[in-house]
């Protein structure tokens, strides 16, 4: 019986006398049932004010400046935009004349984008690589020769002619036939190679095509080509047979004002030096490996070159004064 007359939290009541409902009043219970709900709702406008408060700061918060417009900035996106539209329609023809050339012969297959055409820009004497260019793959069945002569035939119909042997990038690769169509400025090459297939090693004739203009050499690094190949031919006796990756490869000497340059050149580098950015470019060596030090034998090369990897016999070193 005692633990019956004890009443929950919820039901204990001080200092309120209940009222009689007659009277037009509700107990105290039903008061507490109304008052419930109110502080539910309390507590949601609180939720809701906050949420406001939240995003009225991220509204009214200082926004990050927009990077600003600028003549350069357009400039530049004009520019992008016009090469974009003319690589296109470039595009489109060599792709074309590839389907042409290679029209009616059996194996020929499937047109990709690839890199390893070179070709030689008016007025210079060293072949530079294209930067893109189109690939037909003929599988050859052993009837290697039937499809030289058929792409050959081809090639005049096109008002093509052969301009020689195009050089491989790299110091050992497949010989390249190339071709030259002077009114559309398209270069074409083709070559044997192999690759692994489904049923072991297949045989291919590649067609390769690119527009001229695919080198990308602008006139500064048209007019650097130019001194490259002059200062290679001082030095050795012949014109390099392949010169690129010119991009950006300067750099300043230790000792101002030399400058230096690496560049690729058949399977190898080479480099070249001037004693100051207005001297003439010179060439001093190549290969695919480090210089030994003893090599650097001059004042001007140490000059140029100090602080460059060399080795002493199978020591790794640097250049010094």
């Amino acid at each position: 019986m005692e633990d019956q007359d004890k009443a929950k939290p919820e039901e204990i009541v001080k200092d309120e006398p209940v009222e009689n409902e007659s009277a037009g009043t509700k107990s105290v219970k039903d008061k507490k049932k109304v008052n419930k709900p109110a502080i539910f709702f309390g507590i949601v406008a609180l939720i809701l004010a906050g949420v406001s408060v939240f995003f009225g700061i991220e509204y009214f918060k200082p926004k990050e400046e927009p990077e600003p417009v600028t003549v350069e900035k357009i400039e530049k996106e004009v520019k992008v935009e016009v090469v974009k539209e003319t690589m296109a329609e470039d595009y489109k023809e060599v792709e074309d004349v590839v389907k042409d050339l290679s029209a009616g012969i059996d194996g020929a297959y499937g047109i990709s984008n690839s890199r390893g055409l070179t070709y030689k820009p008016e007025g210079l004497n060293t072949h530079i690589p294209m930067k893109l260019d189109i690939v037909k793959k003929i599988r050859t069945r052993n009837n290697e020769e039937a499809i030289y002569a058929a792409l050959e035939s081809n090639f005049k119909k096109s008002g093509f002619e052969s301009v020689g042997i195009l050089p491989h990038l790299g110091s050992a690769g497949p010989k390249i036939d190339g071709y030259f169509n002077t009114s559309r400025d398209i270069v074409c090459g083709i070559y044997e190679d192999s690759e692994p297939g489904y049923s072991g090693i297949e045989n291919y004739v590649y067609l390769r095509c690119a527009k001229t203009d695919w080198v990308w050499l602008t006139e500064d690094e048209k007019k650097m080509v130019g001194e490259l190949e002059t200062a290679y031919r001082d030095k050795t006796g012949e014109y390099p047979t392949t010169l690129y990756n010119l991009e950006n490869k300067i750099k300043d000497s230790q000792n101002t004002p030399y400058q230096t340059l690496e560049v690729e050149i058949g399977g190898g580098y080479a480099l070249f030096y001037r004693t100051s950015p207005e001297g003439k470019w010179q060439y001093f060596a190549g290969g695919q490996s480090y210089l030994d030090c003893s090599d650097y034998n001059t004042e001007d090369l140490k000059k140029a070159f100090a602080g460059d990897v060399c080795y002493n016999g199978n020591q790794q070193s640097t250049v010094q004064l």
